[in-house]
């Protein structure tokens, strides 16, 4: 079974707005204006309407009413805008059980953002990697979107049999999918962005954040890969994976990740986690 078969027989995901996926397209050019976000935005009255009650919730604490999508671009800024409207945009389709992962309904919304977060934080982190911010979130919070798929399309025995691999062998989530179905959900989760036509960096970084690509330069996945180990050993972690996902090799002798760095960088995380409450509140 391949990824983008997977991929073919989704049918029910809850519709993502245009906005959203607009405002992605946006990260790839440099010169964003405040218009230009606002324009998008202000295209969907259902996405402003929740925007603007996102902006005036307790969160941010404004003593004057925010009153228009212009007012909120100008007072919060891009990356902010984008971190709410991402939010609002799949906080329903991820807070959502996933059926063989041993997850609740906010397990996985809760991971994504914090993966989210952290990789803000490891591109702030001084390592050498050249990402933008609003980049890196997006990449956080869309890397595991593929669970969605496969919690939707495959049946009990091969979530059982996902489940039954990860117990015998010791083994991460991701490569007993790749054992029982021949592909994973990093792979499907790239072949949903590519088909929503996502920036391809993104796409890259979704599709290797279990291996992260270093050369020639070190890519978006490597990011997402760090995000993802950092949310993972700050106990952020969907269902049954807690503890399987550990930092690549190559990543900490290339980077120069030493322990302390990746203590740091998870301390930060932990750090972040009622950030995290109150973005998932708003979606």
């Amino acid at each position: 079974m391949t990824a983008n078969e997977l991929v073919a027989k989704v049918k029910n995901l809850p519709p993502v707005p245009n906005a959203a996926l607009r405002l992605i397209g946006l990260l790839d050019t440099t010169d964003t204006s405040n218009d230009d976000v606002v324009q998008v935005i202000r295209c969907y009255n259902v996405l402003t309407a929740k925007l603007l009650r996102a902006c005036n919730s307790p969160y941010f604490g404004f003593s004057d009413p925010v009153a228009s999508v212009d007012q909120a671009v100008l007072v919060l800024g891009h990356q902010q805008i984008l971190h709410i409207v991402l939010t609002l945009a799949f906080g329903s389709a991820m807070a959502t059980p996933l059926p063989g992962s041993a997850t609740d309904s906010n397990d996985l919304w809760h991971h994504s953002l914090t993966t989210a977060m952290a990789a803000e934080v490891v591109v702030n982190s001084g390592l050498d990697l050249n990402v933008e911010a609003p980049v890196a979130f997006t990449a956080g919070l869309l890397h595991d979107i593929g669970k969605l798929v496969m919690g939707q399309i495959l049946d009990a025995g091969q979530q059982s049999a996902i489940l039954g691999h990860i117990s015998l062998n010791g083994v991460p989530r991701v490569e007993a999918e790749r054992a029982i179905l021949g592909t994973d959900h990093a792979e499907v989760g790239a072949w949903l962005l590519k088909s929503w036509n996502l920036p391809e960096d993104i796409v890259e970084a979704v599709a290797n954040h279990h291996r992260p690509v270093l050369e020639p330069r070190p890519r978006l996945s490597v990011v997402a890969h760090l995000a993802n180990c950092a949310a993972h050993l700050a106990g952020f972690a969907p269902g049954c994976e807690t503890s399987a996902v550990h930092v690549d090799n190559q990543v900490m002798e290339q980077l120069g990740v030493t322990p302390e760095i990746m203590g740091r960088l998870v301390i930060e995380v932990r750090d972040s986690s009622e950030s995290v409450g109150q973005f998932m509140a708003m979606a």
